[in-house]
């Protein structure tokens, strides 16, 4: 039996398009943001033999090729067509703004104390205004972002006028998570792959490294057996509300164990939902050249 040849975009920036999906275009930092991890994923994620598709790419080159993306967004899609590759199943943009939202993640349940989503702007702000509890200082989210773009640290109280606008810009956005800024001890994820019937494969646990800011440096296996069990659940309650809601694919849940300002150590079982492919989902998955 011949193997199947694929086409790949590597897209990292999917979840900026997402918040905008029909005027989105990546801008040079964001372009060189991509360039500077593109090369780790491909090694990780791409058979030797797959094709890299970007926008310098030839068209037609990937003619009698089967398209896939690191998450299918019109961005991602459009390249893939160019290229001629034929695109395999994916869901559609709607299901996939939706659920990689930040505000999907929410209505499963904030896994977080104090933490809430708000979508309009008089909520958010009441929220700042009290008290985090746990720690001193709220961190407000985006619904969509990458690299932890789109996140800022604020003090409990009245917002300034600067800080209102960058309220108000999220809210049109969708909404606005809200939640205590916690010093993070370390973070885990676990991996899912989802059939378009609903059937699930789970990965292994991983423990991941990111920078200050949230961005991605290091995945490797988890030596943290004691939180499997309580991720593998999640992974479970995540990939039921996925297909729920018309997605299928790859899809990753992020957690963490983080100190609150007394000392003592918890754990967040659910920080992420991202709905796509992730930058240690090979690492999850060590035969992630498997196609489903």
């Amino acid at each position: 039996m011949a193997i199947a040849r694929f086409a790949w975009v590597l897209n990292l920036d999917a979840d900026l398009e997402l918040a905008r999906p029909k005027t989105y275009s990546p801008s040079k930092g964001v372009l060189l943001a991509m360039r500077a991890h593109g090369e780790t994923l491909r090694a990780s994620l791409l058979r030797n033999d797959d094709l890299l598709i970007d926008e310098s790419s030839p068209a037609g080159v990937a003619n009698g090729w089967i398209g896939r993306a690191f998450c299918p967004t019109p961005r991602a899609i459009a390249l893939l067509n160019k290229a001629g590759a034929t695109l395999e199943p994916h869901p559609c943009v709607e299901a996939l703004s939706l659920v990689n939202s930040r505000g999907f993640a929410a209505k499963i349940g904030q896994t977080l104390p104090n933490a809430i989503f708000a979508t309009d702007l008089n909520t958010a702000v009441e929220c700042l205004k009290g008290d985090p509890v746990i720690v001193d200082h709220w961190r407000i989210k985006r619904s969509f972002g990458m690299a932890g773009r789109g996140q800022r640290v604020l003090p409990r109280g009245e917002p300034s006028a600067a800080e209102i606008a960058v309220l108000r810009a999220a809210v049109r956005e969708g909404g606005v998570q809200i939640e205590p800024n916690v010093s993070i001890i370390h973070e885990v994820a676990i991996h899912g792959e989802l059939s378009s019937d609903g059937a699930l494969v789970i990965g292994r646990l991983v423990a991941q490294e990111c920078d200050r800011h949230g961005a991605w440096l290091h995945t490797e296996p988890a030596p943290h057996d004691k939180l499997a069990a309580r991720m593998t659940e999640q992974a479970r309650l995540v990939g039921a509300a996925l297909h729920e809601h018309g997605y299928w694919g790859p899809f990753g849940v992020d957690a963490y164990e983080y100190r609150d300002k007394h000392g003592a150590s918890h754990f967040q079982p659910r920080s992420e939902i991202n709905a796509r492919y992730s930058m240690g989902f090979s690492v999850g998955f060590p035969d992630a050249a498997r196609r489903f």
